[in-house]
C-alpha cells in the first residue's frame, strides 16, 4: 500500500516541477518576445508583453528585472520620464548588481531630472568605467560638482572618446568662461550646426553661440532648430499637433487666468479682512483708552467729592465744641495786635479755656472722636507714617478739628510761617509712606 502512495507523491512533485519550469520558461520566452518587439520599435506591444509577463511566478529575479527595464525604456521612448524612472527603480530592486539595469537607472534618473539619484548610482561604479565617465558631466554640473564634470569632459575629449554635441558645448563653455577661447573654438571646430538633427544638440549650440556673442551663427542655428522642429511636427501630422497644442495652450491660459483671478479675489478678501480687523483693534484700543481716562477722571472726581464731604463732616463734628475756643482765640489775637497790654485784661476764664484745649486729654479726645467717626483714621496714620513727631501729630489733630490757622498758631505758640512749613513736612511724610493712594488722600484731607 505504501508503494502506490509513494508513486503518487513522486508524480505530483514531477508535475509541479514541470509546471514551475514551464512558468519560468514562459517568463523567459515573454522577455524574448518583448525584447524583439522593442528592437522593432513596436513599443506598445513590447510594453504589453512585458506587463503581462509580470503576472507569472517570480522565480528568476534577473528575468523580472529585465521586464521592468523594458517597460522603463518604452516609457522613455514615449516621453514619460517619471514613469520611466519608477520602473527603472523597480528593475534595480530586482537586480541591484546587474550593471545594465544600473546603467538604465542612471539614464532614467537624468531624464527625470533626478540628478542627485544619478550621482548616487554613478558613485557606486568604478571610476574608470567608460559609461560612468560618459554620463557623469550633466548630473555633476546640475548638483554643483563643476570640477568633477570638467575632469570627465576633458578625459573624453583628450582621449578622443565619443562625445555628444551637448557635452562638447559644455566643455567649450567652461573653456570660454575661463578665458581659454582658443581651446573652446578647438572643441567645437568640427561641429556644423546645419548638419545636426537633434533639437537638444541644436539648443546647446545656440546657448554656446549666445555666450560667445556669435550672433550670426546663433541665428543660423536657431533657423535650423526651427526647421527640425517643424519637420518633427510634420511627421506627426502637423495640423493635428498644432491644433492640439493650441487647445492645450488655450486651456492652460484659461486655467492660469482663472487661478490669477481667484488669487486676486482671495487676496482682496484677505486685505479687506485685515483692514477690518485693524480698524476694529484700533477702535477697541481707542475705546479702552477713553474708558480708562473716563474712569480715572471719575475716580479723581469721586476722591475730590469724598475729600470735600470728609472735611465738611469733620467741620460739623467739631463746630460746636470749637466755637468758643475759635472765638476766644481770635479775640486774644486781635487784642494782642491792637493793644500789647490788652491781653492781660482778658478774663481768666478765657485763659483757662485755651490752656484746657492744650492739654493731652482734649488732644486725645479729638483723636478718639476721629477714630470712631472715620474708621480709625488717626491710628492708621500713626501706623503708616511712624516718623510723625508728637508736635506734627498735634498739628494734624488741630487741623482735622477745623481750627483756623491763626488759632493753631496761638495754641502751638508758632508763627503762621512755621505752621505752614510744618504742614508741608507732614504732607511729604504722608506722600512718601507705603500707604495706598486712597489712604494717603484720607490723611492729606486731615490737614
Amino acid at each position: 500500500m505504501k508503494k502506490p502512495c509513494t508513486y503518487i507523491l513522486i508524480i505530483l512533485t514531477a508535475l509541479l516541477a514541470a509546471c514551475s519550469d514551464s512558468r519560468s520558461e514562459s517568463a523567459s520566452t515573454e522577455l524574448t518576445r518583448a525584447e524583439k518587439a522593442f528592437s522593432e520599435s513596436d513599443y506598445a506591444s513590447a510594453m504589453n508583453i512585458a506587463a503581462s509577463a509580470l503576472d507569472f511566478p517570480q522565480t528568476d529575479s534577473t528575468v523580472f528585472a529585465r521586464l521592468y527595464d523594458i517597460i522603463a525604456r518604452c516609457h522613455r521612448c514615449a516621453g514619460n520620464p517619471q514613469a520611466e524612472l519608477s520602473y527603472a527603480q523597480q528593475a534595480a530592486e530586482w537586480a541591484p548588481n546587474d550593471s545594465m539595469v544600473r546603467q538604465e537607472l542612471v539614464i532614467s534618473a537624468i531624464n527625470a531630472g533626478q540628478h542627485d539619484l544619478a550621482m548616487k548610482q554613478l558613485g557606486l561604479m568604478d571610476s574608470t568605467n567608460e559609461f560612468r565617465i560618459h554620463m557623469l558631466p550633466l548630473p555633476a554640473m546640475k548638483t554643483g560638482h563643476t570640477e568633477l564634470a570638467r575632469d570627465a569632459l576633458e578625459h573624453l575629449y583628450l582621449n578622443n572618446l565619443w562625445m555628444e554635441v551637448s557635452q562638447m558645448t559644455m566643455l567649450a563653455e567652461m573653456y570660454y568662461s575661463d578665458g581659454m577661447h582658443d581651446k573652446a573654438s578647438a572643441v567645437i571646430k568640427g561641429i556644423d550646426p546645419t548638419q545636426l538633427s537633434d533639437p537638444d544638440d541644436l539648443e546647446a549650440m545656440v546657448k554656446y553661440y549666445d555666450l560667445t556673442g556669435n550672433t550670426q551663427m546663433a541665428m543660423v542655428t536657431v533657423r535650423k532648430l526651427a526647421s527640425v522642429l517643424e519637420s518633427l511636427l510634420a511627421e506627426a501630422s502637423s495640423q493635428e499637433i498644432y491644433s492640439r497644442l493650441y487647445e492645450i495652450e488655450h486651456s492652460a491660459r484659461t486655467e492660469r487666468q482663472m487661478h490669477d483671478r481667484n488669487r486676486i479675489v482671495v487676496l482682496s478678501l484677505c486685505m479687506a479682512i485685515l483692514i477690518l480687523a485693524a480698524g476694529m483693534v484700533t477702535w477697541w484700543l481707542l475705546y479702552r483708552h477713553a474708558s480708562e481716562r473716563r474712569r480715572l477722571l471719575q475716580k479723581q472726581n469721586d476722591l475730590l467729592i469724598l475729600s470735600i464731604e470728609r472735611r465738611r463732616a469733620m467741620s460739623d463734628l467739631f463746630s460746636e465744641r470749637n466755637r468758643s475756643i475759635e472765638l476766644m482765640g481770635n479775640l486774644m489775637i486781635d487784642a494782642s495786635v491792637s493793644d500789647k497790654g490788652a491781653i492781660k485784661r482778658i478774663s481768666s476764664t478765657l485763659s483757662d479755656e485755651i490752656e484746657r484745649f492744650r492739654t493731652e486729654e482734649v488732644i486725645e479726645e479729638i483723636a478718639r472722636t476721629l477714630n470712631e467717626c472715620f474708621d480709625n483714621i488717626i491710628a492708621r496714620l500713626e501706623k503708616d507714617v511712624p516718623t510723625l513727631s508728637h508736635a506734627e501729630r498735634v498739628l494734624t489733630l488741630y487741623s482735622a478739628a477745623g481750627l483756623s490757622a491763626r488759632v493753631i498758631c496761638l495754641l502751638t505758640s508758632q508763627t503762621p510761617g512755621a505752621v505752614y512749613a510744618q504742614k508741608h513736612r507732614i504732607r511729604k511724610k504722608i506722600q512718601s509712606s507705603e500707604a495706598s493712594a486712597s489712604d494717603q488722600q484720607q490723611y492729606l484731607d486731615l490737614l
